[in-house]
C-alpha cells in the first residue's frame, strides 16, 4: 500500500505554475500521456474510494498498466490516499472481469501530466481532454503536511483554489 497526501489547485494557468515552479528551482521530474479508466459498482458507488485503470506513457516510454483501488481519507485541508495498485498485463480483459463482478466503467479519460518536485514535495500539472475535465489543475503531494501554507506562498496560490476534490467530484461539479 502506498499512502498520499494531496490537495488540487484550481484555476491554474499551466505555463504560469510551471515557469514559477522553474524560477523557485523545481526540478522537472517527467513528463507523461496517460489514459484512464473509472469504475464504479452498478448498485451505487464505492464507500470511500474509487477504482482505477491507468496506462502511460513516461517521457516516451510504455509504462506497465496499473489497476488502483484509491480508499480516501479527507480533512478539510489534505485527502489522503492509501492506494492499493497491482500491475495488470490487459485493459480490456481487465474491464471484462470488473463488468463480470458488477463494476462498470464510469468514464475514461486522457491526459498529460508534467511533474516537478519542489522542496521535497511533487506538483502535477494535468490537462485533461475536454471531455473528461476541461479546465486544468495541478496537484501538489505532501511528504510534509506542514509545508502547504508555505508552498502556497511561494506559489502566490489562493487557499480559496485549493481543493481535496477527486477528479469524479470535480466532474460532478461542472455536470459531466
Amino acid at each position: 500500500m502506498q499512502r498520499e497526501i494531496e490537495v488540487k489547485v484550481l484555476n491554474i494557468n499551466p505555463k504560469e505554475i510551471e515557469e514559477k515552479l522553474v524560477n523557485l528551482g523545481a526540478e522537472k521530474i517527467s513528463h507523461e500521456f496517460q489514459k484512464n479508466y473509472t469504475f464504479t459498482p452498478k448498485n451505487g458507488e464505492f464507500e470511500h474510494g474509487y477504482l482505477r485503470i491507468r496506462e502511460k506513457e513516461i517521457d516516451g516510454q510504455k509504462q506497465d498498466i496499473e489497476l488502483t483501488f484509491k480508499r480516501i481519507e479527507s480533512d478539510d485541508d489534505f485527502r489522503v490516499n492509501n492506494e492499493y495498485t497491482v500491475n495488470i498485463d490487459s485493459v480490456s480483459m481487465m474491464i471484462k472481469i470488473l463488468e463480470e463482478v458488477g463494476i462498470d466503467l464510469e468514464y475514461e479519460g486522457e491526459k498529460e501530466r508534467t511533474s516537478y518536485s519542489f522542496k521535497d514535495q511533487r506538483f502535477d500539472i494535468d490537462i485533461w481532454d475536454e471531455k473528461t475535465y476541461p479546465v486544468p489543475y495541478m496537484e501538489i503531494e505532501f511528504s510534509n503536511i506542514d509545508k502547504l501554507d508555505e508552498i502556497l506562498s511561494d506559489l502566490d496560490i489562493d487557499k480559496k483554489d485549493v481543493t481535496t476534490d477527486s477528479i469524479t467530484e470535480l466532474r460532478s461539479k461542472l455536470n459531466i
